[in-house]
């Protein structure tokens, strides 16, 4: 279990309706100017926890993040082991969980605990998921902020098929629900990419666990190295990221999986075609409002943007450097880990127990 030290974060995207560009008026941050990177909540340098609104409240390690269809930002914290709210009035807030309360507990949302949430997900009807990856469960948090173990056993890790807490994950990270209300997750350590029906019943979609590698293929034959990122586009593809890979993968509705980006097995930093970019460690994926995917590039430090049928690109992160330095494009990232795109076209990023906002010179709109 040597590679739970390297592997960080991934993120996950619901298919959720776009928000019209009036509704981020009065957002904190909607003043900075085009082309820049700068801290929209939270503050670079040391993990804690603080309340209050995006200027005074503090994360520690926050990972993967989530938007809903009213523009409220869901993040995972995971030291402090708490599922936060960022809302459009600039608050943050606890929306389940115990500050630093890590022993895993189903319960009513700030009674309940969670052991290491890494991300989170929200369905079409404001239902949200977090994959509790410490305690090999994936939870549910109701409208109504009762927490529930949808699918796993706390603390039992392996793997398994089957209805809900008979099912077992090794190390679940990234997390998609589309509109009928699957929720599909990385599975990292089993090397597969699961699937868990409305009712609980939880299915393998591809890969074979126990079976780690790189292999194209449908279903069971598709091999996979620890998928960690995850997210959905509009016709149900699921697309995955691969920390020891270094790839880009899709899993169409039929298990069918393909690369898209990246080469198998080989690191480094590359944009161009996305068949011969070159990745390091890749991690959250969401999709920008244009249909492009972006991709934390954790390893390069790096956020970058896949356009398909094109190339890959870097929109921010120019060195792999020591802290965050805002400002400019590229500007300066280090080790970047969920990503999140808004509706206006800017894209979130979570970096040094920050929650980043990048401007770019023209905006990622539909």
């Amino acid at each position: 279990m040597q590679r739970r030290f390297f592997l960080r974060s991934a993120g996950a995207l619901a298919l959720l309706p776009a928000l019209p560009d009036t509704a981020f008026a009065a957002l904190p941050g909607a003043g900075q100017q085009p082309g820049t990177l700068a801290v929209y909540a939270g503050a670079i340098g040391p993990g804690m926890y603080a309340a209050g609104d995006f200027a005074h409240a503090r994360f520690h390690d926050p990972r993967g993040m989530a938007v809903d269809a009213h523009g409220n930002v869901f993040v995972a914290d995971y030291v402090n082991s708490v599922v936060r709210r960022l809302t459009p009035q600039g608050e943050v807030d606890i929306v389940a969980g115990r500050v630093e309360q890590r022993d895993a507990a189903d319960g009513p949302a700030l009674q309940a605990r969670f052991y290491s949430p890494e991300c989170v997900a929200v369905g079409t009807d404001g239902v949200l998921y977090v994959s509790d990856s410490g305690s090999e469960t994936v939870r549910r948090i109701g409208r109504d902020g009762t927490v529930s173990t949808l699918a796993g056993a706390i603390g039992i890790e392996g793997y398994a098929d089957g209805p809900g807490t008979s099912a077992r994950f090794n190390h679940p990270v990234g997390l998609g629900v589309d509109r009928q209300g699957n929720v599909f997750v990385a599975d990292a350590y089993n090397a597969t990419v699961r699937r868990i029906a409305p009712g609980g019943e939880v299915t393998t979609l591809a890969g074979t666990a126990g079976a780690t590698g790189w292999r194209d293929g449908v279903g069971a034959r598709a091999r996979f190295n620890t998928p960690v990122g995850l997210a959905l586009d509009a016709a149900g593809n699921v697309y995955v990221s691969e920390y020891f890979n270094h790839t880009i993968r899709r899993i169409t509705p039929d298990g069918r999986v393909s690369t898209v980006a990246g080469v198998p097995g080989k690191a480094g930093f590359g944009d161009g075609p996305a068949k011969q970019a070159l990745f390091r460690h890749p991690q959250s994926l969401a999709f920008a409002p244009d249909g492009s995917l972006i991709v934390a590039d954790t390893g390069n430090s790096r956020v970058r943007r896949i356009v398909f049928g094109s190339d890959v690109r870097t929109l921010a992160g120019g060195t792999e450097g020591e802290t965050v330095v805002p400002g400019p494009l590229p500007a300066e990232l280090r080790a970047p880990y969920g990503v999140a795109a808004l509706a206006d076209g800017s894209i979130l990023v979570t970096g040094m127990n920050a929650i980043l906002r990048i401007v770019l010179p023209e905006p990622l709109k539909a």
